[in-house]
């Protein structure tokens, strides 16, 4: 790698759930299995919050021109785009084995008070693969679920009392579902995704047992704010099924011969989304982009050099950067807008 571009490494994080077959395949990990590392962390500034602490996981490695490093180590904050002291989001490529637990992530207005962090969690999801034709998720509850409703159901642990409080919803390749902050959600098993979201890991959770069995610790559930603020997390408006399907599912725009907007600065501040598909793509954005490669297909081409692509591959390219991608299927992640 030069200059303002790095080649990024897989970086698993561990995580409350299993999965990670598919994500082995789609990365080409020798040994691709299912276990408790279902996530590949992208242009990632964020450790991971797991009860068992880990210095750096979930922090991106890169390659460069003197070998592998983290991403902070690598990336200078110029690279950012002016005015950005951070990155300002987070990637992941995820693999669902088993439906993850009931949850809900805070707006920032809730994570700076009970966190004093300016960021929340807003997220999407961008299908990439399932594992059978009965993939779902689980969003936003139904019209007649208060947080009196739900409070009893979260005491009482009447799990499916509670998946029955959201909306189901059958997915497919190329779905893209925005996921606000305080928006009730579980992803069902046999989801392969693209998540884009804002930089934090916290997770608040309904369920105080994990679909494998394991019993998760208060500080799992709600990050030391107690199980009553945990509840107020969760947005109580919700809708029919049309509603939240409007108001989560997003349709992709094709704004030029195979270029499609997947989600767009107006559907969200937090992060927008692009999908290539062929031709030749240049660009020289003013701030950083990442390049996730859907297919073994097309070049990345940059400061004299032109690199071959591969499916599973994830690029780190600095703002003021230009770049070319030619014949490439991929898709261009951005971070907020300023």
């Amino acid at each position: 790698m030069s200059g303002k571009v790095f080649k990024q490494l897989p970086t698993l994080a561990r995580r409350t759930y299993r999965g990670g077959k598919l994500l082995g395949d789609f990365v080409k990990l020798e040994s691709a299995a299912d276990t408790n590392c279902p996530e590949d962390w992208i242009s990632s500034f964020v450790e991971a919050k797991n009860k068992d602490y880990i210095p750096n996981e979930g922090i991106t490695r890169v390659l460069t021109d003197q070998g592998e490093c983290l991403i902070t180590e690598a990336v200078e904050v110029s690279d950012f785009g002016e005015g950005r002291q951070n990155s300002g989001v987070l990637i992941k490529l995820l693999d669902a084995g088993e439906r993850l637990g009931i949850q809900v992530h805070p707006t920032k207005e809730y994570a700076m008070e009970h966190f004093g962090t300016p960021y929340g969690k807003t997220e999407c999801w961008y299908i990439l693969n399932t594992r059978s034709e009965d993939a779902c998720v689980y969003l936003g509850f139904r019209e007649h679920v208060t947080k009196e409703y739900f409070k009893m159901l979260f005491e009482k642990q009447d799990i499916q009392g509670m998946l029955d409080a959201m909306h189901c919803f059958r997915v497919q390749a190329g779905d893209v579902i925005l996921v606000t902050a305080g928006t009730p959600h579980a992803i069902g098993a046999g989801c392969f995704l693209l998540e884009i979201q804002e930089p934090t890991d916290y997770t608040m959770r309904a369920e105080k047992v994990t679909v494998a069995g394991e019993v998760l610790t208060p500080q799992q559930i709600h990050y030391g704010v107690g199980e009553t603020a945990m509840l107020d997390c969760f947005s109580y408006a919700g809708g029919t099924e049309e509603e939240i399907r409007e108001r989560h599912f997003l349709r992709p725009c094709q704004v030029e011969k195979g270029i499609f907007d997947l989600v767009r600065y107006n559907d969200t501040e937090c992060f927008a989304l692009k999908r290539i598909e062929g031709g030749v793509y240049e660009a020289k954005e003013e701030c950083f982009v990442t390049v996730v490669v859907l297919e073994d297909s097309g070049t990345l081409s940059y400061d004299g050099l032109s690199v071959p692509l591969a499916r599973g591959e994830k690029y780190f390219i600095g703002a003021g950067t230009a770049f070319t991608l030619s014949c490439a299927t991929a898709v261009l992640c951005y971070p907020p807008r300023l």
